[in-house]
């Protein structure tokens, strides 16, 4: 009887742990995005493989560099994500994006649908 409750507890941490993870995984909201990602460096791939780099800041401005373009800006929330306006990049012109994860994968995405990158590591 014991090693039936325990196989049983194991079971049922694995279906909550796992149930738990499965909640995560789809859109990003707004809210997540500033709880979780407001003042840390976000470090992953552009859509061409680039290395790059992203931080927001509490202040509404915002660095990125992606292979070997540096540049700072401002940000803000909207509905859907998030918006970026830098000095050079898209010669100023404000892009909105979406975020999906998958487990530790956050998937940012153009308005168009097409892929802008990933970020894998929040510092």
């Amino acid at each position: 009887m014991r090693i039936v409750k325990g196989r049983l507890v194991v079971l049922a941490f694995v279906s909550l742990h796992w149930n738990v993870a499965l909640a995560q995984d789809g859109p990003v909201s707004p809210k997540e995005i500033k709880d979780s990602w407001v003042g840390k460096d976000l470090l992953g791939t552009t859509a061409g493989g680039a290395r790059t780099a992203l931080r927001l800041e509490p202040d509404a401005t915002a660095s990125v560099s992606a292979g070997s373009t540096n540049d700072t800006g401002t940000w803000r929330l909207w509905e859907s994500g998030y918006c970026t306006t830098w000095k050079t990049i898209r010669a100023g012109q404000e892009r909105c994006f979406t975020v999906t994860r998958t487990g530790s994968l956050f998937r940012v995405t153009n308005p168009d649908g097409s892929l802008g990158g990933f970020f894998n590591t929040i510092k």
